[in-house]
C-alpha cells in the first residue's frame, strides 16, 4: 500500500481528529509512519510536534515547512518512510467536501 492510499482510506478518521484539535483552538498536524507493509498515523497539535523535535539546523527545513503550512491555513502532513521524512499538506490528498 502507498501512503496516498492509506491517507484516503483513513480520511474520515483523520478529518475528525483534526477537527477535534481545531475545535480546541490549536493547529493540527498529521504524522504518517511506515510500519512494515502498512502505515500508521497520529494527529497532534503543531505545538506538541515541534516541541518534540530539536531546534537545530538539521530540522530547520521541517520547521519552516510546518510554519508555512500553518500560515497558509492547511494541515501539514509529515510522512516518515525509512530514513526519510517529507512534508505535504492534507489538502493534497483530500477533496474538500464543503
Amino acid at each position: 500500500m502507498k501512503v496516498e492510499e492509506y491517507l484516503r482510506q483513513n480520511q474520515n478518521s483523520i478529518k475528525e481528529q483534526c477537527q477535534t484539535i481545531a475545535d480546541s483552538g490549536s493547529n493540527a498536524i498529521v504524522t504518517v509512519k511506515e510500519n512494515h507493509e502498512d502505515y500508521i498515523h497520529q494527529v497532534n497539535t503543531v505545538e506538541q510536534f515541534t516541541e518534540a523535535i530539536p531546534d537545530d539546523k538539521f530540522f530547520k527545513k521541517m520547521r519552516d515547512g510546518i510554519t508555512n503550512a500553518v500560515l497558509n491555513k492547511v494541515i501539514p502532513v509529515v510522512i516518515f518512510e525509512g530514513q526519510k521524512a517529507r512534508i505535504t499538506s492534507l489538502s493534497d490528498y483530500f477533496e474538500d467536501s464543503e
